[in-house]
């Protein structure tokens, strides 16, 4: 299989797929919703946002940020929902022009491989060599000025070798066609400082728990799959958290919930006068932290709806 890197258009897309789609690539999923601190949550994507201080009630969603095409639930009733509602709210407001997607991915200074240890190095030559048709120079070439969690990116990608599907894409469209105004939570400066900030030797065993065995990759890419559809919010939560090893889970505070805690103020704030319909990573949704327990506990009422 040949991959065309021009780092134009590739680096315009690469940010279809936010923060939690690189958790997906590399977590390790080991089952732990028979041991939990928290009641379960009933299983939805969709939840019903209500309160007594609310002039219009408003809707939570969980994504998965890329999906195959078997596993993408978007009814029209969906649709419409969100077609009614004042404000489409994702983690950011959509994508970012090539040269702002370029500028965050390409390294100041030094090279991809840098961080890594010759054995490392190989290893990650021989996964471009047999997954991407790319010999050194080539990747090189391409690749080079790049920075390293591009190669999770990339490797992310090809786990999904299926036709695939975007929430995040499909909501914008349908936001541009209601005339929807459509916010971001946080920023792509913000969604890039998790990873650019992570230390070295963690930054390189996300690296290496990505492309370390395509096979295994893809059956629990197909697993999280599974979660998602079966709707329950706090399984997606357990299946990143508990992954024993995994930087993502050993990061758990960094990557969800102190991002929870920021996106509530926020969420507050939106909810008073707008009827909005928000879309973020399901993981974010469930958990003792997660975004549904943290409205609940400002006051709000929090209601799973069938769509």
């Amino acid at each position: 299989m040949k991959f065309n890197f021009s780092f134009g258009k590739r680096a315009h897309s690469i940010f279809r797929v936010t923060a939690l789609s690189f958790v997906l690539s590399s977590v390790q999923l080991i089952y732990a919703q028979e041991v939990t601190e928290f009641p379960m949550q009933k299983s939805s994507l969709l939840w019903k946002i209500e309160g007594p201080s609310l002039k219009k009630g408003s809707y939570l969603f969980g994504t998965m940020h890329l999906i195959e095409k078997e596993y993408f639930f978007f009814p029209e009733n969906l649709k419409k929902i969100t077609s009614k509602c004042d404000v489409l709210v994702m983690e950011i407001a959509g994508l970012p022009s090539q040269s702002e997607a370029l500028r965050y991915l390409q390294l100041q200074q030094g090279a991809i491989l840098d961080p890594f240890s010759k054995e490392q190095r190989d290893s990650i030559l021989l996964w471009a060599k047999t997954t991407l048709n790319m010999n050194e120079e080539s990747f090189n070439a391409a690749l080079g000025k790049m920075k390293p969690f591009v190669l999770v990116q990339m490797a992310t990608q090809l786990n999904f070798m299926g036709k695939t599907e975007s929430y995040e894409k499909t909501l914008e469209m349908i936001a541009k066609e209601n005339g929807l105004q459509v916010k971001g939570l946080e920023t792509l400066a913000e969604q890039m400082a998790l990873f650019d900030n992570l230390k070295k030797e963690d930054e390189v065993e996300l690296v290496m728990e990505a492309i370390r065995d395509k096979k295994k990759s893809i059956q629990r890419a197909v697993e999280m799959e599974k979660i998602y559809v079966s709707q329950n919010v706090d399984s997606m939560y357990l299946a990143v958290v508990s992954a024993e090893g995994s930087v993502i889970s050993d990061e758990q505070l960094k990557f969800l919930d102190e991002r929870n805690e920021k996106w509530i103020p926020q969420i507050i704030e939106m909810l008073k006068n707008q009827k909005c319909f928000i879309a973020v990573g399901a993981a974010h949704l469930g958990g003792p932290n997660g975004v549904i327990r943290l409205l609940e506990e400002k006051g709000y009422k929090i209601t799973p709806v069938n769509f």
